[in-house]
C-alpha cells in the first residue's frame, strides 16, 4: 500500500510539473503569436473588411457592394494560387487596381470622399493586431 501511495505521489509530482511547464511555455509564446499575425490571417481579415464595409467599390467605373467587391478579390486571389505570400502583396498585385485595363480601384466613404482602394486596404491593414 505505502509503495502504491508512494508511485501516486510521483505520479502526482510530474503532472504538476509538466502542467507548470506547459503553462509558462504557452505564457511567453502565445503573446509573441498574439504580436504577429500571418500573413494569411491579414488577408483574410482585409477580405472580411471589404465584405463587411458599407462603402461603395468602383471597379472600371462601376459600382459595388463589398459583398460584390469582396466576391471579385477572393477570384483574383484564388487565380493567383501561391504567387501571393502577403497582404501587401494581395493589395499591390490584385487589390489595387484592374489586372486588364491597368485602371485603379476606388472606394466611396459614407460623405462622398473617393479614396484608390490601395489607400483604403493600407490603413485597414495598419490596424491589424
Amino acid at each position: 500500500m505505502k509503495k502504491c501511495q508512494h508511485l501516486i505521489g510521483e505520479s502526482l509530482l510530474q503532472s504538476a510539473l509538466l502542467a507548470s511547464v506547459l503553462i509558462l511555455c504557452l505564457s511567453f509564446g502565445t503573446p509573441a503569436l498574439a504580436e504577429q499575425p500571418s500573413e494569411q490571417y491579414k488577408i483574410v481579415f482585409l477580405l472580411n473588411t471589404v465584405s463587411e464595409s458599407n462603402l461603395v467599390f468602383i471597379r472600371n467605373g462601376t459600382e459595388y457592394t463589398g459583398e460584390q467587391a469582396r466576391d471579385h478579390l477572393q477570384n483574383k486571389l484564388d487565380a493567383a494560387g501561391d504567387r501571393i505570400h502577403t497582404a501587401e502583396d494581395f493589395i499591390s498585385y490584385l487589390a489595387s487596381k484592374s489586372m486588364i485595363t491597368g485602371t485603379p480601384y476606388y472606394v466611396r466613404l459614407p460623405d462622398g470622399t473617393q479614396l484608390e482602394a490601395a489607400t483604403w486596404l493600407r490603413k485597414k491593414l495598419a490596424t491589424v493586431k
